[in-house]
């Protein structure tokens, strides 16, 4: 086999082994973490783990093939109160998938962690369609085990999730942060393929974890030698990789539709010197300002 140098960045590769019933993702983001990050102030603690979330929430999203949505909430029961990313699916194949992400914590926390709270995903699939979640504990502080214990619980589907988060000081492009994430599941037995064993999955996770960190140091990725470097079998099956890209869903037109189911006179308690109402999307950082009389005039349209 000939195997082909290039740059993969800002991407999720899809592969499966096909007689181990092995499948897994592989995503590597730069941009899209600075992107995400570019319109707030948060010190390396939460930005670390708002990547994580965001990197489990690409996985996970593409993982499933949703048709919209993946929302992954964290709530922290202390200093580090949410992690919030949602995964909008491409709209067209071979289009990149949306991706966005917001934090909020205590400001005068010493000590950002995640010690505790609840780990929630939400899967939407659109309109006519009931959304499912599924809720479990924050597992020893760690997202990727919380992910794990996920499905472990809902599908009872043995899942292993590596995260690797760097910031790059010396960057010139203002890509800071580099963040990778490898996903692996083993699927029931079928088909004449029996499950995976113990000792075999902690050889791979083993692999995945130093395969990983030799990339993250290298220039250049060679997707086809980085995975069989890992599984050493030539029934490895690698799929076309999904762009990823930042993309906020907040609108003008939803938010005066929100605004719109007030009573005025709370409305005219929102109202600045100006008599003006502004409001902040959390995620992109987009600001809008309304008047009452374009409200008004929305509601009677």
């Amino acid at each position: 086999m000939k195997y082909m140098k290039n740059k993969f960045v800002d991407s999720v590769l899809p592969f499966q082994i096909d007689d181990k019933n092995l499948r897994g993702r592989f995503a590597h983001i730069e941009k899209l973490a600075s992107d995400t990050i570019k319109n707030h102030c948060f010190p390396d603690e939460v930005c670390k783990l708002l990547f994580e979330a965001l990197l489990l929430t690409i996985l996970i999203g593409e993982m499933i093939k949703i048709r919209w949505r993946l929302s992954l909430q964290i709530r922290g029961n202390k200093s580090v109160k949410l992690l919030a990313t949602d995964y909008y699916a491409p709209k067209e194949q071979g289009k990149p998938a949306n991706i966005r992400a917001y934090a909020d914590y205590d400001k005068d926390a010493t000590n950002l962690n995640l010690s505790s709270g609840l780990f929630a995903i939400t899967i939407d699939q659109g309109k006519n369609m009931e959304p499912y979640q599924g809720i479990t504990p924050i597992i020893e502080g760690s997202l990727s085990k919380s992910a794990e214990n996920y499905f472990f619980q809902s599908e009872q589907i043995k899942t292993f999730f590596y995260l690797s988060i760097t910031k790059k000081h010396s960057a010139k492009n203002g890509r800071n942060w580099s963040a990778f994430g490898f996903m692996l599941q083993a699927l029931p037995s079928e088909h004449n393929y029996k499950s995976i064993d113990d000792h075999a999955w902690d050889t791979l996770k083993e692999r995945i974890i130093d395969q990983t960190i030799e990339y993250s140091i290298s220039k250049e990725f060679n997707q086809y030698l980085f995975l069989d470097n890992i599984f050493q079998t030539d029934t490895l099956t690698v799929f076309k990789e999904t762009k990823l890209r930042f993309g906020c869903s907040c609108k003008r037109k939803t938010l005066l539709y929100t605004l719109a189911k007030y009573p005025i006179e709370q409305l005219e308690e929102m109202c600045d010197k100006q008599k003006k109402i502004s409001a902040n999307c959390q995620f992109c950082g987009r600001k809008f300002q309304f008047s009452i009389k374009q409200i008004l005039s929305y509601h009677e349209s």
